[in-house]
């Protein structure tokens, strides 16, 4: 009984521990990413075929970087179409790339991870007193990682990553569905389908809009009001 009690207790501290390093990941100015390392994964090009590689995201426009050699470079938009990186699904959307929540045939809820501005320009917290002249610094650092033709060693920005300033990020529900690329709020979904069709959809419908899985009768519901060309998103995930 003693070592059945043990053996417990001993997992659970190494969850625990496991969770917490999780938890503990921060991006910096020198390593502006959303996953504390650049993972292997499997880009999905808008044209040719699928490409093996290590990949990451960079927070300040929310493009796909990738290891090439040593160095690190950034994607074109233009020819990405999805990635998966790890076990998360990443899709272009409108030009960013956003984390896929959930999915239906008629489309996907994702979310945007990107750096919160308006905190980081706020004054005091962990900022110091003046912190304008600090987040034109972190943001200047940031814009100089990566980028299309850069070439910035990887290993080098791995050992400088914990000197940076811990920059705020903040996240964004999106319904994605054909070439729309819709802000999952009440608001913006109004003003994207016909007003008197979606007074009649939330009477029906108890959407918790927070809720990515709530979120795909959203989805459903704006596929099946309104026509969009193009191929369907949750063929990105695929």
């Amino acid at each position: 009984m003693k070592r059945i009690l043990t053996l417990i207790l001993l997992c659970g501290a190494v969850l625990s521990a496991s969770a917490q390093a999780v938890e503990e990941y921060q991006p910096t100015s020198t390593w502006p990413y959303i996953c504390s390392d650049f993972m292997d994964g499997t880009l999905h090009q808008s044209t040719g075929g699928d490409m093996e590689g290590k990949f990451n995201i960079h927070l300040l426009e929310s493009r796909l970087h990738f290891i090439e050699g040593n160095l690190v470079k950034e994607a074109s938009p233009a020819d990405v179409y999805s990635v998966k990186i790890g076990q998360d699904i990443f899709v272009n959307a409108g030009g960013t790339m956003m984390r896929v929540l959930a999915k239906s045939d008629n489309g996907i809820v994702a979310q945007l991870t990107e750096i919160d501005v308006t905190r980081l320009n706020e004054t005091g917290g962990a900022y110091g007193s003046s912190s304008n002249s600090m987040a034109t610094t972190a943001l200047s650092s940031i814009e100089n990682v990566g980028g299309i033709g850069a070439r910035v060693n990887h290993m080098e920005m791995k050992n400088s990553k914990n000197e940076g300033k811990i920059l705020p990020v903040i996240t964004k529900l999106y319904i994605v569905t054909g070439n729309k690329v819709i802000f999952a709020t009440k608001k913006d979904v109004s003003e994207a389908s016909d007003k008197e069709a979606f007074k009649s959809f939330q009477k029906e419908h108890k959407i918790k809009w927070r809720d990515p899985q709530s979120l795909l009768q959203v989805v459903d519901f704006l596929a099946g009001t309104g026509s969009h060309d193009g191929q369907s998103a949750t063929s990105r995930t695929k």
